[in-house]
């Protein structure tokens, strides 16, 4: 309890977040009831008993943080609880009376056919406008107010929009306008090329499409639950590019932001575009619409993610290096007043400033606020402590915005601070090297930086690793070595980008010297990140943990550090969070033994994940970037192969080389270790083939050519049969053939239980498929070609007789997968249909029966 009394202010912050999290059960707590709780805790504390009078305390804030969260209008999964936004000024047009707020009933109306079930849909209806359906998005025209500063990604810009008014968009321009429908309540996430950039403030209109969000994917339930703490109905997304401000922002947000996007538009000038400029305006301002995907990976894949950006390491450099220097110069002039106090005077409002010119990110916020308290002890002449500082800075930051607390940059922030107060120093007695004295020789001195240097990222490192496990499924072992060459020369590049930044505020033309000298530090550290990123076991996967799980790393994590000190305590404590988390390889499974299928949401393409009995994993497919996206593997793929534990395949088999099938092939080729590559005689060149050709280099790969001609490959008691493509002039491939029609083609055999696999073959793949003496009997069937109108002729299915059939679309797709006439065609035989538009699809297969996991 003496750790209680001498740092009160961490646990007052801890427990404003338990109160936070019980907004829901005591959200109708009236701030009057604190008062007596806290009258208690000062009788106590009068009284001498301190232990009550700490206890009440804690529970004052607990309250307040109740009462804050609920204040906040934290909406459920059925309602938007938002502040009403003014009205936006411009068209006067009529604005329908009588409307409901968002969350309100809608008696009355008959339901919408194929209406999508979801808060958007909720939303919307309440106010009776258009909802989406399973056919479409709804299209409205909306007039709103930009809520924020946008954030400005390498190809989208997403804004928080608070919704005047709307009406249904107008299907044909000369058509007559509906009636404005009053939506003040209405709060969207508004996605917008890269390309238009509106101001915080700024009063617009659009037209947009507003949607649920997909089902079925890793995380969509985690970014439902972002959008409503933040009191966001729907996502929503600008149509045809066109976005008109009827009347621009002002305020102090805005002309931060104006400010930011100069200071970016002229790094970019100087230095020209490229990895070195995208760090360079991330380090200056926060501007991250420079950053490739492919330099974002790269950074992740090597533990270097927080450099992309400013971090609260950032702010501390910029601001206590700024105090130092400035404790020096009013040293030399002299002055009868402390030079220390006059320096923390001039150089505290550095703090707010330079995190409002870098986005305010909670890590810089935390930072802003733990440097205004060190500077502010030293104005008043006291000591600042540093979980005084920690503690003070997540009241503020969650008294300001609870939501912050589920967010993943205000976790990992403040375990990686509380991580280096709790763990750096038991982790550096680890270290079989003694600390120097201070009279030891300099070359002992500067010994003791690297070793420093590994003890504080070791601890920050284990301190966010079950969080890093659960919001991003991976872990690098690059981390640690790439954090302790990168971050030193990072840190320059910081210091570089603060100075240039300081500097272009007052004339944009003199940052150039000083970008020029930064510009080595930052391609230094892209370098490492480049290199590092390319080691084995950089892009781990993992499955994320439950609450007993990671209490269970940060349990060992703190045992790890204490065993020098306790080694008995330290040793047991660690044993038995070693065996917690070691629990769940060791329970009973019971799918253990049998064959497992999973058919994966990727939108529209194919990938299917096949568990063998004794715990191999062979993937045909991967998905792709069918629409252009390039995330797909990391944002799809790969957090639904991590939630499923798989670390390595024993075989990736691709049916042919179209996008929807191979597009992630080179990402998840760099992901993770692959046994060999199945695939069918066709080259592997062109814009798709030669990433996977490389890769296969790289990696030291072999590739199997597969052909109708080939042998089984037996695995783990299921036989693999290669059915297509043909090979009827022995030069790998039928060349007359269309890609689709070339498809690898496999059937799968466990037991008595049979499962066909037929790529994208269509009418010429199907007939020779169906004219070759194969046995093509199979329970289950993944539907060739998405189920289009040129595949599943009747002539296959009376060869296969399937039971059930899965088809592998995307919701909504541009080519209308599955059509009507081969759902039909299905239907007629009695077929059981599947479709991974509603989420992924597990089949159970126990060599005797097959079953559709529920």
């Amino acid at each position: 309890m003496g750790r209680i009394f001498r740092f009160p202010i961490p646990w007052m912050a801890a427990a404003f977040a338990a109160g936070l999290l019980s907004a829901r059960p005591f959200g109708t707590i009236s701030l009057v009831a604190i008062f007596p709780v806290i009258a208690l805790a000062l009788a106590a504390a009068r009284t001498g008993r301190r232990l009550a009078a700490s206890f009440l305390v804690f529970a004052a804030f607990a309250m307040a943080g109740s009462i804050r969260g609920a204040s906040e209008g934290l909406p459920d999964s059925n309602a938007v609880d938002s502040p009403a936004p003014s009205s936006v000024p411009g068209d006067a047009g009529p604005s329908a009376s009588g409307a409901g707020r968002p969350g309100s009933s809608r008696s009355g109306r008959e339901p919408v056919p194929g209406r999508l079930a979801g808060p958007c849909s909720n939303a919307l209806e309440s106010l009776g406008l258009p909802v989406p359906t399973r056919d479409a998005p709804a299209r409205l025209e909306l007039e709103a107010w930009i809520a924020g500063a946008p954030a400005i990604g390498f190809e989208t810009t997403r804004a928080e929009v608070e919704v005047a008014r709307a009406r249904p968009a107008r299907e044909r321009p000369l058509d007559p306008p509906p009636p404005w429908i009053d939506a003040s309540g209405l709060r969207l996430l508004l996605s917008m090329n890269e390309g238009l950039r509106p101001l915080p403030g700024d009063a617009v209109r659009t037209v947009a499409t507003l949607d649920e969000l997909e089902p079925g994917l890793p995380g969509m339930e985690d970014a439902r639950r972002r959008l409503d703490r933040a009191g966001i109905a729907c996502p929503a997304r600008v149509a045809g590019g066109q976005l008109g401000v009827m009347s621009p922002g002002g305020g102090i947000q805005t002309a931060v932001e104006v400010a930011r996007r100069r200071i970016s538009a002229r790094v970019e000038e100087v230095m020209g575009p490229g990895p070195t400029a995208a760090l360079l305006a991330a380090l200056s301002v926060g501007d991250r619409s420079l950053v490739s995907p492919e330099q974002a990976e790269r950074f992740a894949a090597s533990g270097l993610s927080h450099l992309l950006s400013v971090s609260g390491l950032h702010l501390g450099l910029t601001v206590l290096g700024l105090y130092r220097i400035l404790v020096w110069l009013f040293g030399r002039v002299g002055t009868r007043f402390d030079p220390r106090q006059i320096a923390a005077l001039v150089a505290l409002p550095a703090a707010p400033a330079y995190a409002l010119l870098t986005g305010a990110q909670p890590p810089v916020v935390r930072a802003a606020v733990g440097a205004g308290l060190f500077l502010t002890a030293q104005i008043v002449d006291r000591s600042s402590e540093g979980w005084t500082a920690l503690g003070a800075a997540a009241l503020a930051i969650l008294a300001w915005d609870p939501a912050a607390l589920h967010e993943a940059s205000f976790q990992l922030s403040f375990a990686a601070c509380a991580g280096l107060l709790a763990l750096s120093r038991g982790i550096r007695e680890l270290i079989p090297v003694s600390q120097p004295r201070p009279d030891a020789p300099r070359w002992r001195r500067w010994l003791e930086v690297p070793l420093t240097s590994l003890a504080t990222t070791a601890a920050a490192t284990l301190a966010t690793l079950p969080l890093t496990a659960f919001h991003f499924q991976r872990a690098s072992v690059a981390a640690l070595p790439a954090n302790m060459i990168a971050v030193p020369v990072g840190l320059g590049a910081t210091a570089l980008c603060a100075v240039a930044t300081a500097i272009g505020l007052v004339s944009r033309t003199a940052m150039a010297p000083v970008l020029w000298l930064a510009a080595p530090f930052a391609a230094v550290v892209d370098g490492a990140a480049a290199w590092f990123a390319t080691w084995p076991g950089s892009r781990i996967p993992m499955e994320a943990p439950g609450i007993g799980g990671a209490l269970a790393m940060c349990g060992a994590s703190l045992a790890l550090a204490s065993l020098r000190r306790a080694p008995r305590r330290g040793l047991a404590a660690l044993a038995v969070c070693l065996g917690i988390l070691l629990l769940p390889w060791v329970s009973a499974d019971p799918t253990e033994g049998k064959l497992v299928v999973d058919f994966l949401a990727v939108g529209q393409g194919d990938s299917t994940l096949l568990r063998l009995p004794d715990g191999s994993h062979i993937l045909v497919d991967t998905g792709g970037e069918l629409r252009g996206e390039r995330d797909v593997a990391q944002r799809v793929l790969l957090p639904q192969l991590a939630e499923r534990g798989v670390r390595s395949l024993d075989a990736l088999a691709l049916s042919h080389l179209h996008p929807d099938h191979v597009g992630s092939a080179p990402a998840l080729l760099a992901a993770m270790p692959v046994g060999e590559l199945w695939a069918s005689g066709r080259p592997l060149d062109g814009r798709l083939g030669t990433p996977i050709a490389d890769a296969l280099v790289a990696r030291g790969i072999p590739r199997r050519v597969l052909l109708q001609s080939s042998p089984p490959i037996e695995r783990a008691g299921v036989r693999f049969e290669i059915l297509g493509p043909p090979d009827r002039d022995g030069v790998g491939y039928e060349p007359l053939f269309h890609e689709n029609d070339v498809s690898l083609v496999l059937r799968i055999v466990h037991g008595d239980v049979a499962i066909l696999l037929p790529g994208d073959i269509e009418a010429e793949g199907e007939e020779a498929l169906v004219a070759s003496r194969a046995d093509l009997r199979a329970q289950l069937i993944k539907a060739p070609h998405h189920g289009s109108s040129t595949s599943s002729s009747a002539a296959l299915l009376e060869r296969v007789r399937p039971h059930h059939v899965v088809f592998c679309v995307g919701r909504r797709n541009q080519f209308g997968f599955p059509r009507r006439d081969v759902v039909e065609r299905y239907e007629a035989r009695g077929c059981s249909l599947h479709r991974t538009d509603r989420g992924p699809v597990r089949f159970i297969s126990d060599g005797n029966e097959l079953k559709l996991a529920q």
